[in-house]
């Protein structure tokens, strides 16, 4: 029988470096697929083509012209980069800047895994109760490194929180992800979570480029 090469386990106060690095690695690889969503939008757009119609009525050329077009995409890049780097630390400094306190607590249903691979840590997920949806338990800090996917890993972290949730009467499991995760999305579909409802994320930045994200659910059946 085929030996598993991984090994799921509880959250230990020596594995805190090594999860808030993951968590970092995986938040910034979504940075491209943003600063592209950004792009598509028509008023980006308008705005470029305004920008392009500006610098060949001052340059009177087609070359610095687009020049200075991939000048203003350069920084437009930078500012996406700037915003990513916000995002992360905001997760390090909430449920990540004292991971036993906001998942290993006795007094409640909660827990945080990683998944090791000859000593490595290579994923992560987390389970507690949802603060916007009261009743139901929210699966996060979904990641596994990159390398290492599409080998049954990130399934494998789900099913164990969502075992840990049944054997503990949780019966309801919700997950928030955005526009851009599409490969966790059929992870979800097919673990048997739901699309309840999609939403704009509540920021400026987000509503500029029509970030959507997505909830899911996974009702658990009593046996």
């Amino acid at each position: 029988m085929c030996e598993m090469w991984y090994q799921i386990r509880e959250y230990r106060d020596t594995d805190y470096a090594s999860v808030r690095e993951l968590y970092s690695t995986g938040f910034g690889e979504h940075e491209g697929a943003v600063y592209v969503l950004t792009l598509k939008q028509h008023w980006v757009q308008t705005v470029l083509l305004g920008l392009l119609v500006l610098f060949l009525f001052l340059f009177g050329s087609l070359l610095p012209s687009v020049m200075c077009l991939s000048g203003v995409l350069l920084i437009g890049r930078f500012v996406v980069a700037y915003l990513f780097k916000q995002g992360v630390q905001l997760g390090l400094r909430e449920d990540l800047q004292d991971i036993r306190t906001s998942y290993m607590h006795p007094d409640q249903i909660s827990c945080f895994w990683v998944a090791e691979s000859k000593g490595f840590l290579v994923g992560t997920v987390a389970l507690l109760p949802c603060v916007t949806d009261p009743g139901a338990w929210e699966l996060k800090r979904i990641s596994v490194r990159k390398g290492f996917r599409h080998r049954g890993l990130a399934r494998a972290l789900c099913q164990t929180a969502l075992q840990f949730a049944a054997r503990h009467k949780v019966e309801r499991v919700v997950l928030f992800t955005s526009v851009v995760q599409s490969d966790a999305h059929k992870l979800y579909h097919s673990l048997g979570f739901h699309k309840e409802k999609e939403f704009i994320w509540p920021s400026l930045c987000a509503r500029l480029i029509n970030f959507i994200v997505f909830k899911y659910a996974y009702e658990i059946r009593s046996d």
